[in-house]
């Protein structure tokens, strides 16, 4: 039996570290579009940006010249906000000291290799000078940062157990993706290409964000349309950044975590987890059937209602293994 504290924290490390690859992620596509870009295209992407991390977008001088000058300028604010800045929550630096203190109290359940490799990391991230590394080329500290959050991901999979650590540090990462998906997807789809600007671009930029964009071409088509991009990032069982694919991930972790909780009488969390599964497969955005600019009147907020449903999980999860009554326990 695991400890709630210990379930917690493994939970809440394997968020932070979703979370701070996702903000990564995005910011790695908005840096490499700094060259050669219209300034109105990169305001328009900062501002998909902060939405999707969950800041007030930036605001951009409405003159052209002046915009362009502004973006150009504080490109390395914008971007050193959301990689440096330790008073910023969303920051990756934030992100990852705040895996750092959960992983501290968890040393005896953590394997020395993935502890070792979370520390290093931050480390690596606390030191790192951002202005050198920007002179080198504005994606190169974020691409950095990536590899390394994705090699502590392989470790921490080629090392520890398949025990109810693991399982927490698991359904704590794709708790945080389905919700940043959720999210993500929405912001996408609402604020959609500017006039003019090119629609199969915008929704090719989406896939290569959630790193989809060579296997849609394989398995799908090289024509890039929103309903096919909207269908293959919901449903598709395949792919790790799809909806489906974490509701499914998070079912499984569930059921391991609490066998009984699985059987009937469903217990909450899982009863939630069947819930998102349902409204994955109904959701009318990824629905290839329906017909391009359909998008507003029958897809409703469908999205937003997966992340309400989400977060209800979330509230579960605590509410069953973590601030569960002292005389009940957790689940044996």
């Amino acid at each position: 039996m695991m400890l709630a504290r210990a379930a917690a924290d493994f939970y809440w490390m394997g968020r932070y570290l979703e979370r701070a690859e996702q903000t990564a992620r995005l910011l790695d596509h908005q840096l490499n579009r700094l060259v050669d870009t219209p300034a109105r295209e990169l305001a328009h992407g900062w501002r998909v940006l902060y939405e999707a991390v969950g800041l007030a977008p930036p605001s951009v001088p409405g003159d052209a010249d002046e915009a362009e000058a502004f973006l150009i300028a504080d490109a390395y604010t914008l971007a050193g906000a959301l990689v440096e800045d330790e008073t910023r929550s969303n920051s990756i630096i934030s992100q990852w000291a705040h895996a750092r203190e959960n992983a501290k109290q968890l040393r005896p359940w953590l394997p020395v290799p993935v502890w070792t490799s979370l520390n290093r990391g931050y480390l690596w991230m606390r030191d790192s000078d951002f202005a050198a590394a920007w002179a080198l080329g504005p994606p190169t500290l974020v691409r950095d940062a990536i590899d390394r959050l994705r090699q502590l991901a392989g470790v921490a999979d080629a090392m520890m157990p398949r025990d109810d650590a693991w399982r927490f540090l698991e359904l704590g990462r794709f708790v945080e993706r389905i919700q940043h998906h959720a999210v993500l997807l929405d912001t996408w789809d609402a604020l959609g290409p500017l006039p003019g600007a090119s629609t199969s671009l915008w929704w090719g930029d989406l896939l290569r964000v959630c790193g989809a964009y060579e296997f849609y071409c394989r398995s799908r088509s090289m024509v890039v349309r929103r309903e096919s991009v909207l269908a293959f990032l919901v449903r598709n069982p395949e792919l790790p950044r799809s909806l489906r694919f974490a509701v499914h991930r998070i079912g499984e972790l569930l059921s391991g975590i609490d066998p009984a909780g699985a059987r009937y009488p469903l217990a909450p969390p899982q009863r939630m987890a069947l819930h998102l599964a349902a409204a994955v497969e109904m959701d009318p955005h990824g629905d290839e059937s329906r017909r391009e600019g359909d998008g507003g009147a029958d897809g409703g907020d469908s999205f937003g209602t997966l992340l309400r449903d989400s977060l209800t999980l979330h509230d579960l999860v605590m509410a069953a293994y973590v601030d569960y009554p002292v005389e009940e326990g957790l689940p044996s």
